[in-house]
C-alpha cells in the first residue's frame, strides 16, 4: 500500500471473481522453476475500507477507476536478468515475466 519495494504494476486483462472468493486464495512465485514464495490472502475489502478511511482523514478520497494494489500473496524478493518469473494465483491464472 505504500509502494515501497514497486518500481510499477503490470496489468491484465480484467477477470471477474467474486469477492468472498479472493479471502484466502492462494498464490506461487517461482523462480528459473524453483519455488521461491507462497502464501494466501486476507481480505481485500478490508484493506480498502482502511486505504480509504486513510486518505479521508487527509482530505483526499478514491477516484473511480483508480488502480489500488491491496497487498501481495508473497514476501518481497529479488529478481535478476536471465531469471524467468512464474506468479501463479489458484483459479485466476499464471503470469510470467522473463527478466532482461
Amino acid at each position: 500500500m505504500d509502494n515501497c519495494w514497486n518500481g510499477g504494476i503490470v496489468t491484465g486483462t480484467p477477470k471477474r471473481a467474486p469477492l468472498a472468493d479472493l479471502v484466502g486464495i492462494a498464490g506461487r512465485l517461482t523462480l528459473g522453476g524453483k519455488p521461491v514464495g507462497e502464501g494466501a490472502a486476507e481480505d481485500p475489502c478490508a484493506t480498502l475500507a482502511w486505504l480509504a478511511n486513510h486518505v479521508a482523514e487527509r482530505g483526499r478520497d478514491l477516484k473511480a477507476d483508480m488502480i489500488v494494489i491491496t497487498g501481495s500473496l508473497i514476501p518481497t524478493v529479488s529478481i535478476a536478468p536471465g531469471q524467468r518469473a512464474v506468479f501463479t494465483v489458484d483459479g485466476l491464472g499464471d503470469v510470467v515475466m522473463d527478466v532482461v
